[in-house]
């Protein structure tokens, strides 16, 4: 009887080994995978920073050379929509300074198969380094190569310096100041918000230009946005106070803050030349986009989210996917739907929302 308990307790034993082993094996494997994937992820963002200098954007044959240096780099996606127009490429802009390596800061896996990368573009002259753009850059694999779907560049400027903001699941970047010498933040770092609701916005008509409140709506780099100003003014300035509302992963976002602007009119004629000067080319829009695609929000695959759900499975690549996708697609009926989602908004009157499968969806005027 003693033995028979002594060889059941020995069973039981091996089992227990046997099992922790084997919990410990698919352990070792998931994370030699992640290895792996982060070293593949890191070598093509790499290898696409050594060839951005034999880009150059504005080259009549930019679309060719963007075809030549990328397409080992790119999904076909993006490297056509670059091709078709290298104003939205990253590349070579002028001759002096030029983009000569990517130095990664963060690999942070989206789903099965994606990465968020960031980082900082590191720009040269021929004396050394002129400066670094901060940078976000999706990567995904499909079939047996990792490829870049996405990426957000903030424009570099010597006397920007842009800071991390992380607070309740959000976080973006900012500049700690403004290029300008007449335009002073008031209320800064700017505020970030999520609602859950669908985009909506109520233009303030022309006839109503003079008032102190004005909302329109504009097309800001292939994203749409309803923008929200007040003025109000004090002792030789302007306080504008600004809220910009766009969608992002199936949530309205708003950036708000306060800007100061002095009156040019008030200075004697050479500085009020400046400043009317800095007045016409301080774009506010690019500004705020560019604040935009840094934000991310915390999100999850268990997520019902349409948008999230279609942001996890458009960038895979396998059957599965591209089945729920197009099921997921299906639900995009209208501007709306389509906006809610992330997809593209093209500049017209009215807009006009692309889905990924080719469908057009036009603004309703009287829904906003």
């Amino acid at each position: 009887m003693k033995n028979r308990i002594l060889i059941i307790s020995l069973v039981i034993i091996l089992v227990v080994i046997t099992s922790i082993g084997g919990y410990f094996w698919f352990q070792l494997n998931l994370i030699k995978q992640n290895e792996a994937e982060i070293i593949a992820v890191k070598d093509v963002v790499e290898g696409f920073g050594k060839v951005l200098k034999d880009v150059s954007l504005l080259s009549p044959t930019a679309a060719q050379d963007i075809e030549e240096n990328y397409k080992n780099f790119l999904d076909p996606i993006l490297l056509e929509q670059w091709k078709a127009d290298p104003s939205k490429a990253v590349g070579r802009l002028t001759s002096s300074p030029w983009p000569d390596e990517i130095i990664i800061a963060n690999i942070r896996q989206f789903g099965s198969g994606a990465y968020d990368v960031s980082g900082k573009i590191i720009d040269i002259t021929s004396k050394g380094m002129a400066g670094s753009r901060p940078f976000e850059i999706g990567v995904a694999k499909f079939d047996d190569r990792w490829l870049i779907t996405g990426i957000s560049i903030l424009p570099f400027n010597e006397k920007e310096i842009w800071k991390d903001y992380n607070n309740d699941g959000i976080s973006f970047q900012y500049p700690e100041i403004l290029p300008t010498e007449y335009i002073y933040t008031q209320e800064w770092p700017p505020m970030v918000e999520t609602q859950s609701e669908v985009y909506a916005c109520s233009e303030t008509s022309q006839g109503d230009s003079s008032l102190t409140e004005i909302i329109a709506q504009r097309v800001i780099n292939s994203r749409i946005y309803c923008i929200n100003v007040k003025h109000e003014g004090a002792a030789g300035s302007v306080y504008s106070s600004y809220v910009y509302t766009t969608p992002k992963n199936g949530k309205l976002v708003s950036i708000s803050f306060t800007l100061r602007y002095s009156s040019c009119r008030n200075y004697y004629k050479d500085d009020s030349d400046v400043c009317l000067s800095e007045r016409e080319a301080f774009n506010l829009d690019e500004l705020v986009d560019n604040i935009f695609q840094t934000i991310k929000l915390d999100l999850s695959e268990n997520d019902n989210n349409l948008a999230i759900q279609l942001a996890l499975c458009l960038v895979k690549s396998d059957s599965a996917s591209h089945e729920k996708c197009n099921k997921l697609l299906e639900q995009i009926t209208d501007f709306n739907s389509c906006a809610m989602a992330g997809f593209s908004i093209m500049k017209s009157n009215p807009s006009q929302c692309v889905t990924p499968d080719g469908r057009t969806f036009t603004q309703e005027m009287n829904s906003i």
